[in-house]
C-alpha cells in the first residue's frame, strides 16, 4: 500500500464516528424499597470505569437514563442505599449477581437496547428493610415503554 492510501486510511479510521449504539437503563426498586433513596453504578466490566450512577429517590419506582454503548459490551453493577438500616450498612456498596451482556450485534429494526434491573432483587447480599413483607416486587408494567427512534 502506498504512502498517500495508508494517510487516508488512518485519516479516516480518526476522524470516522464511533460505533456507539443507544442504550437506555431502567432501573425498578421493589415496594419494600419505597422509604429508600437508591443508587446504582453502571460499570464498563472491561475497564472497571464508572460509565454514569443514577438515584432512585424515596417515594420513586423507577428511573431510566439513555446512554451510548456498544455490541459485545458487558456491564456489571453495583448499588447502594440510603438512609442506612443499621450502622454497619454505612457505606456498604452491593454487587449485582450478574453481569450483562448487550447483544453481539445490531440487528435491522434495531433503534435502541434496554436493559432493565431489580433492585434488590438482582443484586448480592442485600440486607431486608424492617419494615419488609413477603410480597415485595418490582413492577415494571407501570413503567412506559421506550418508543422506537424515528430514523431519517
Amino acid at each position: 500500500m502506498n504512502s498517500a492510501r495508508m494517510v487516508t486510511l488512518i485519516a479516516w479510521m480518526i476522524t470516522s464516528p464511533s460505533w456507539s449504539f443507544s442504550c437506555f437503563y431502567t432501573l425498578a426498586k421493589d415496594s419494600c424499597w419505597t422509604d429508600y433513596d437508591v443508587s446504582t453504578s453502571v460499570i464498563d466490566s472491561l475497564t472497571g470505569g464508572t460509565l454514569f450512577t443514577v438515584t432512585i429517590p424515596k417515594g420513586q419506582h423507577w428511573i431510566r437514563r439513555a446512554f451510548e454503548c456498544n455490541p459485545n459490551e458487558k456491564l456489571m453493577f453495583s448499588a447502594s442505599f440510603s438512609p442506612e438500616i443499621w450502622e454497619k450498612d454505612k457505606g456498604k456498596t452491593y454487587k449485582a449477581k450478574n453481569f450483562w451482556f448487550l447483544p453481539d450485534k445490531i440487528n435491522p429494526g434495531d433503534s435502541a437496547w434496554e436493559v432493565s434491573v431489580c433492585y434488590p432483587a438482582q443484586f448480592a447480599d442485600v440486607p431486608l428493610p424492617p419494615k419488609a413483607t413477603s410480597d415485595c416486587q418490582c413492577d415494571f408494567s407501570s413503567i412506559p415503554v421506550i418508543p422506537p427512534k424515528q430514523l431519517p
